[in-house]
């Protein structure tokens, strides 16, 4: 299965979607390192936890 990444900064607009961890993690890497700014990356191809509810 491809994997889905999701890469979002916290502080400025840079977003962006990848479907290789390895690549995800090289662009915040190297955007945290440029700006300072903190991000969040997740993996969104995983299927919501057990127990979550939906949208209803």
């Amino acid at each position: 299965m491809v994997g889905a990444y999701h890469l979002v900064c916290h502080e400025c607009p840079f977003e962006g979607l990848y479907d290789e961890r390895a690549t995800a993690e090289r662009e915040r890497t190297a955007h945290e390192s440029t700006t300072d700014h903190r991000t969040t990356l997740l993996d969104i191809s995983e299927p919501e936890p057990a127990g979550v509810p939906g949208p209803s």
